[in-house]
Order: structure tokens, then C-alpha cells, then sequence
């Protein structure tokens, strides 16, 4: 029997047992068709459970989104936490999700699943921001969560994202246990709703007023005017609760209204994450309509924010890095005499995120401690800290993902959206206290460059990459002395990860990661300028430069 063979046979078994009329039409007309890659992408090789969970094509077969996968999943999740969480039927799982493609019947499948296993099952309500499903399972103390979403993925994607009990995301040793436990289910699991209930009505509201106590530690002068700000939810499912929290906080919130409504085709943008060109200007074209100098987004499930400021008369994007040193600065300068050696405060920021939040840190008599990329390690890492009698006051990744406070264990949209509405309306506003750390501290020039490997075999070659660079280090790069390097796989303090960084004798750091599934590597850079009117200008030039010379080196290697 051929592969090619196989693969048919398996989605004819497949679809013998797929409850979804759906996607056992999808399979048979690939059969039909005998669509031999799309055969091989959805027969061939099945979705990996792993930290973030499941995230993939939505479509027929293991190796895409389905009710039958998620069903599969979630009777290994129940069987798992069943001999890992104590009394976890009894605590039950909180479950919420997105307005995606196939996001709520996944939702009521998962729920279905774990009633039957015997689970106490508490449904956030529809169309929940991520971060008010992670807040909800403090709140309920629950075993763990489930998010149904794929975040700012195209339109074509969801996901199925794990909370532990902790309120984090999982990460090792229980992705690994999961991902057994979903290899011992062989028949279709049973569901019920006998043990669904909805979450207290309160939730929202709850929510609200954890994060605005975050938020009110930046002080907003008596009197302070209401700040004119432009919003949008990008399609998303954070619109009605973000809005209401930052004009609670004093903005005057103008909202994209082609972009109010959760929607998960997302008509009016090619690709759903505020970071992407173009995704922003609507919002842009807003705020040169009603005046506006800020401009504030979500992405789709409410967990990261994007933020824009009128700058020498046009409005520009700020990175994340930029924002991250903002709200830290504004974070840990608002705890005053409190940020002291008996406090032990800490922030944390990922390997690849700029060193500025160190100095910052240093600045504010706290410590400025490093995880791995994600979200989960920030938070992981962050309760231990907490454990030992350390204080958490923020955390943050460049890809615009922010943790002001302990209300929410992960990336928080709207909590940051609540503290940056406050920094507006500081009196000092957001443009002059960027310029104020610069001052301070220099300017950190960031930015990110993938190559895209994309003929046949691009992500062995990347790894071939990798590993040269590796065996060989660069002595130099655009002429500046390497002074040292840093092999993440390595572990030591970290968990080992596919990471090499190389800093440079003016200052620059070279960062780069591979993706494990697709051909893509990532470089991360940075470089430093002693802050003037031109460091930005100067910053960029450098970056431009090096960028050119590293892929190259990369290319080469």
C-alpha cells in the first residue's frame, strides 16, 4: 500500500466516525477530488498537543480543527486531570470562547465532554475575551480552563488553548501528560450537558473592577481632562468590555464601527493582529477625523494591545517594546517608597523583548527577571517568584502582549488598556513619558525580521542554519566585534530552547529562533543610541544595516 493510499484509507475511517456532517462532506469531496496534499495535510499527520494547546486549519481529519478532534482532546484532558488536580470533578473547568468559525459548538462540545466525564463545567458568557476566561477560573477556582480561539490568526485558524489551575498556562511536565492521555482515547467520547452551569452573573463586572483597582495606582491629577482616544476591537470579542473600562478610566472612547462587531470572517482586514501593516488604518483614518492623538487596539481575543500616538503631526504605531517600557516604568514609579529591598518587586520580560525594562527596573530599586518567549513562562516563573514572597508588578513579551497585575495570569488586553488610559491622563501623557525613559536610559532601537524558507525541506535547513552558526559563531558582524554569545539550548537557568544570541561591542544584540513547525526563523535586534531628537532616526539606520548583514550571515550559514 502506498502513502498516498493510506492516507485515503484513513479518512475513509475518519469520516465513519466524524459527527460533523460538515467536515465529513470536506472529507469526501478531498476524496472525491483526490486532493493528494490536502489528503496528506489533514489525514497525513495529526494536530501536536502541546504548550499553547491545539491551534490549526479548521477542516476534516487529525491534523485540522474539528468537533472530533476537540472532543478527543478534551476526554484526555478529563482523564488527566481526573489522576493529576485534586478534587478536580468537583472544581470543575471553566470554559469560554471566541467568535470564530466553529468557536462555539466547540465550546459546547468540550463542555459536553467533561459533564459527562463527571465535571462541574462553568460556561463564561458567548464571545468571551481570553483574559476574562483566565480571571474566571481564579474566581471559580476551578481544576482548569479551556480558551477556544486561535487569537489573531487568519480567519482560517482555531485553537484550543489549556489553563492549569495555578490561572497559567500549562507547560511541562502536564502538556506532555495531556498529550498522552489524548493518545489513550479510541472511541468517541459521550457528552452531556447535566453539569453545565453558566458563570456567575457577576463575572463581568467582577472583572472590571479587578482591573481598574490594578489601574489606580497611576495617579490622574484632580480635574485631569477626558483624553480623546480612537478604539478598535478588530472584529474581535473585547469591544463592549474594553470600552467601558477606559471610559471609566476618563478616555473619550470614538470606536471603528466597521470593526465594533465580533466577526469571525474579519472582513475588513487581510490579516487579524494590529501589528500587521494595514491592520490599524481605519482606526488611523478615525483619529485624523475626530482629532484624536491615541489610538488603542485589540486583537480579536482581547489579550494583547496595540497602541498608536500622534508624533511630529502623524500617528505612529508604537513597538511592543515601547509599550512594555512605558507601562513598567509607569508601574513601578506609581509604587513609590513601596518599591524597596524588603518588597522584593520584580517584572519580567521574555529572552527576546528589549534589555530597556532591566534598566528601567534597576532605576525603580526592582528586579527585572528573564523567561522564555511566552506567556506561560512569564506567569510559571512569576508565581514562584510569588511563592518565595516576591511581588509581582508587571510582565511583558514584545509581541504586544502585557500583564499589569495579578488579576489575570496571562497577556491582558484590557487590563493594560485600562493602565495606559490612566498614563493618557497623567499629565505627562504618553509621548513625553516615552521621552522621559529615553533620557534616562537610552534609546532601544527593536526590531523583528523572519526569513521564510518556503521551497521543500525549509525547515530542516533552517535548523542546518542553526546548527552552523552554532559550530562557528561570527567573530564580528557589520564590522563590530562579537563580544559574547549565548546558546539557549543550552538550558542552565532556562528551560533549553532552540535560541542563539550574540551581543555586539557598540551595544546590539542579535537574537535567533527557529520555528519548530514552519520555515520561517526569526531575528531579533536591538540597538542602542544616547537619546536626542535623531536617536530614532539613527536607531533605525543601524537597524537597517544590521538586518541586511544578518540575514546574509544567516543565508550563508
Amino acid at each position: 500500500m502506498t502513502e498516498h493510499d493510506a492516507i485515503r484509507q484513513a479518512a475513509e475511517a475518519w469520516m465513519a466516525m466524524d459527527p460533523d456532517p460538515e467536515t465529513r462532506a470536506a472529507a469526501a469531496q478531498l476524496l472525491a477530488d483526490d486532493d493528494a496534499v490536502e489528503l496528506a495535510g489533514c489525514f497525513g499527520r495529526p494536530l501536536q498537543f502541546g504548550t499553547a494547546g491545539l491551534r490549526g486549519l479548521i477542516g476534516p481529519g487529525p491534523g485540522r480543527m474539528n468537533r472530533a478532534n476537540v472532543m478527543r482532546v478534551t476526554a484526555g484532558l478529563a482523564a488527566y486531570l481526573g489522576q493529576t488536580v485534586p478534587r478536580a470533578r468537583e472544581r470543575g473547568v471553566v470554559i469560554g470562547h471566541d467568535a470564530r468559525r466553529g468557536s462555539e459548538v466547540f465550546a459546547a462540545d468540550a463542555a459536553g465532554v467533561l459533564s459527562a466525564a463527571g465535571f462541574r463545567v462553568i460556561v463564561c458568557p458567548r464571545h468571551a475575551p481570553t483574559p476574562l476566561v483566565a480571571f474566571a477560573l481564579l474566581q471559580c477556582k476551578a481544576a482548569a480552563g479551556i480558551v477556544v480561539t486561535a487569537s489573531h490568526n487568519p480567519p482560517a485558524y482555531n485553537g484550543y488553548k489549556v489553563y492549569w489551575d495555578n490561572g497559567a498556562q500549562i507547560i511541562p511536565p502536564h502538556d506532555v501528560g495531556i498529550a498522552s492521555a489524548i493518545a489513550a482515547v479510541t472511541e468517541p467520547p459521550a457528552r452531556d450537558q447535566h453539569r453545565v452551569e453558566s458563570a456567575p452573573a457577576s463575572l463581568i463586572a467582577d472583572f472590571q473592577a479587578a482591573i481598574a483597582a490594578q489601574a489606580e495606582v497611576i495617579e490622574v491629577p484632580a480635574g485631569a481632562p477626558a483624553v480623546d482616544a480612537v478604539y478598535t476591537a478588530l472584529h474581535g470579542v473585547a469591544g463592549s468590555i474594553c470600552e467601558a473600562t477606559m471610559a471609566g478610566e476618563g478616555l473619550r472612547v470614538h470606536s471603528v464601527a466597521e470593526q465594533a462587531q465580533p466577526d469571525g470572517a474579519f472582513p475588513t482586514v487581510a490579516f487579524p493582529n494590529p501589528e500587521e501593516d494595514g491592520a490599524l488604518d481605519l482606526a488611523v483614518a478615525l483619529a485624523d477625523e475626530v482629532g484624536s492623538d491615541l489610538v488603542i487596539a485589540n486583537d480579536p481575543d482581547g489579550d494583547r494591545l496595540s497602541v498608536a500616538v500622534r508624533w511630529d503631526g502623524a500617528i505612529r504605531q508604537l513597538t511592543g517594546d515601547e509599550i512594555g517600557a512605558l507601562l513598567g516604568d509607569a508601574l513601578l514609579g506609581a509604587r513609590g517608597a513601596v518599591c524597596n529591598q524588603a518588597e522584593r518587586a520584580f517584572v519580567v520580560r521574555t529572552i527576546v523583548s528589549s534589555e530597556l525594562l532591566e534598566r528601567v527596573a534597576a532605576h525603580h530599586g526592582a528586579r527585572c527577571v528573564e523567561t522564555l518567549t511566552g506567556f506561560k513562562w512569564i506567569w510559571n516563573k512569576g508565581l514562584d517568584l510569588i511563592g518565595a514572597g516576591d511581588t509581582f508588578v508587571f510582565g511583558y513579551e514584545e509581541a504586544i502582549g502585557f500583564s499589569c497585575g495579578t488579576a489575570v495570569r496571562d497577556k491582558d488586553g484590557i487590563g493594560a488598556a485600562a493602565v495606559l488610559a490612566r498614563i493618557a491622563r497623567s499629565g505627562r501623557g504618553i509621548r513625553q513619558r516615552l521621552i522621559d525613559i529615553w533620557a534616562r536610559h537610552g534609546y532601544v532601537g527593536t526590531r523583528q525580521k523572519s526569513i521564510v524558507d518556503a521551497e521543500p525541506g525549509g525547515v530542516e535547513r533552517h535548523r542546518q542554519r542553526m546548527r552552523a552558526l552554532r559550530a562557528a559563531p561570527p567573530t564580528e558582524v557589520s564590522g563590530v566585534a562579537v563580544t559574547r554569545t549565548r546558546d539557549f539550548a543550552a538550558g542552565g537557568d532556562l528551560p533549553p530552547t532552540n535560541c542563539f544570541a550574540l551581543w555586539l561591542a557598540d551595544g546590539s544584540r542579535i537574537m535567533l529562533r527557529p520555528s519548530g513547525t514552519e520555515p520561517k526563523l526569526k531575528i531579533y535586534m536591538q540597538v542602542d543610541e544616547v537619546w536626542s531628537d535623531g536617536a530614532q532616526i539613527a536607531a533605525q539606520k543601524r537597524l537597517d544595516a544590521l538586518q541586511n548583514d544578518v540575514v546574509k550571515l544567516v543565508l550563508r550559514a
